[in-house]
Formats: C-alpha cells, sequence, structure tokens
C-alpha cells in the first residue's frame, strides 16, 4: 500500500511540476518493484508486459554482446530469446543501479541450460522505467551462500 501512495505522489509530482518523469528520483523500494515486475512477467512468458517496463531507447548487454533496443517490439523480441525463468533471490540497490540475483528455472517450453543455479543482472531504472540490463556476475558472497549450521 505504501508503494501504490509513493507512486501516486510521484505521478502527481510530475504532473503538477510539469516534470518529465526521469526528473524524479526513484525510491529503493520502487526500484525493487520494477525489478520483481519484470521477474513475475519473464517468469509469465509475459514479452509484451517486460516490454512496458522500459525507457525507449534501452540498452541490453549480455556480454559480448550489447545492444540498443528502439521499440517495444524489440524489446520483447530480445526476452522471447531468454531460455530461464528467474525468482528473485535479493535485490541491492545502489544510486539508479538495482542488482538482482535470481534462482534460474525453465521458461514456458524453453529448458533452461542451468535450471537451480544463480544468475545475477543490474538494472538502470530512471523515473520508474529500466533503462538498461546487464547480465553481470554473481556477487561472491551469494554464489556459495553457507550451509545451514557453519560457523
Amino acid at each position: 500500500m505504501r508503494f501504490v501512495r509513493r507512486l501516486l505522489v510521484v505521478a502527481a509530482t510530475v504532473l503538477v511540476l510539469g516534470l518529465p518523469a526521469s526528473a524524479v528520483a526513484d525510491t529503493p523500494t520502487q526500484m525493487r518493484a520494477v525489478v520483481r515486475a519484470w521477474s513475475a512477467r519473464l517468469n509469465a512468458n509475459d514479452n509484451a508486459g517486460i516490454a512496458r517496463l522500459f525507457a525507449l531507447p534501452a540498452q541490453v548487454i549480455q556480454a559480448p554482446y550489447a545492444f540498443t533496443l528502439r521499440t517495444r517490439a524489440e524489446v520483447a523480441e530480445w526476452y522471447a530469446g531468454l531460455p530461464c525463468s528467474g525468482r528473485v533471490v535479493t535485490i541491492t540497490v545502489r544510486g539508479r543501479y538495482a542488482t538482482a540475483v535470481f534462482k534460474l528455472g525453465n521458461r514456458g517450453s524453453t529448458p533452461c541450460d542451468a535450471p537451480g543455479s544463480l544468475a545475477a543482472a543490474r538494472f538502470e531504472i530512471v523515473g520508474g522505467k529500466i533503462r538498461s540490463w546487464e547480465q553481470v556476475a554473481v556477487p561472491a558472497a551469494k554464489q556459495n551462500p553457507p550451509s545451514p549450521g557453519a560457523a
């Protein structure tokens, strides 16, 4: 409920002041909500829904490739090619970047190449929209979590 109130305040600020959405700072809570929405739509195979979460043009980086996607159709097509779903494990926010760690699983009829393993992505979020998405290395602390009872 607090998120909805904050979202309404942001929308009202944009409308009243005539500011572009990118001029309003995103809170860590809002940024986490965008990442969770991205994950939910990815897991539901809703590529058009994912595309609506992006500002255009958008950058997607999955080394060694980097692309500038200029239309929602291009964003949807890019994500249609990802074979894995991703359940959010953690989200860390620093500035305008949210880095999420996901546990991978199968997505739709496409088998994931590494189900059960962890993957990470860094989202640049401005004005409630994703400006860039980059697959990054899983932070070392998340790669080998301590087993229960370990000191």
